[in-house]
């Protein structure tokens, strides 16, 4: 074989292995899929990335206040006495010496009407759902779902603010405070100006892309 012939098959073989080996890369996958499919083989799924739960804040008293320990005790025994419940509604005086209260005291019990508790009932039923549709699988801390013990202390809550002339309709966001909450956290006082946190509105934050001020948080209505 002359030199010029065997240079000639070196090439061929060359050009031969080159395009086996970029068909093998283009072939290579399609082939290996219809075999797994033809014995049998299953490629598993790709893993999904779970995405961590967003946190959901729950707002309730810290501590409850000594001052408005009886008070709840009476809230939640007239919630379940139908009985009692009514002397407050007609009577609240009477309630006030049968319990031996305080005058500060008497003026909270006398917020305590059948249209406070009511909303109370219905708010705290609001609330629970609420956490409870939100909440999915976390676990959330004790009393966060007990629609009873929140009923309780809306109504003393709110009432405490009542007491000293202040509604807790016009309380501050309710996602930086509840009223209600923050109420029973301080207690029974005589001077309005006692509760002014509860009322303050959060500090507006300005943004650097924007002229508006926009304010850290907000809600529609307090809870």
């Amino acid at each position: 074989m002359t030199r010029y012939n065997v240079s000639s098959l070196r090439k061929a073989l060359l050009l031969s292995a080159t395009t086996a080996a970029a068909l093998g890369v283009l072939l290579g996958v399609p082939i290996k899929k219809a075999l797994a499919a033809s014995w049998g083989w299953r490629t598993k799924p790709a893993q999904t990335v779970e995405q961590p739960p967003a946190r959901l804040t729950i707002i309730q008293p810290r501590f409850v206040n000594p001052s408005t320990v009886t008070l709840l005790k009476i809230a939640d025994q007239a919630l379940s006495d139908g009985a009692l419940a009514e002397q407050i509604f007609r009577d609240p005086d009477a309630v006030a010496e049968r319990f031996h209260l305080s005058n500060n005291e008497r003026l909270v019990l006398r917020q305590m009407t059948r249209e406070q508790f009511q909303t109370a009932r219905n708010d705290a039923a609001r609330v629970v759902a609420t956490r409870l549709s939100e909440a999915g699988s976390m676990r959330m801390p004790p009393g966060a779902t007990d629609t009873h013990l929140i009923t309780e202390r809306m109504i003393v809550g709110r009432a405490i603010l009542g007491a000293v002339g202040r509604s807790y309709l016009n309380a501050a966001s309710a996602d930086g405070c509840c009223p209600w909450s923050k109420a029973i956290e301080l207690g029974i006082n005589s001077d309005p100006a006692y509760y002014n946190v509860v009322f303050q509105r959060p500090a507006a934050v300005r943004v650097p892309e924007s002229r508006f001020n926009v304010p850290q948080s907000g809600a529609s209505r307090p809870q």
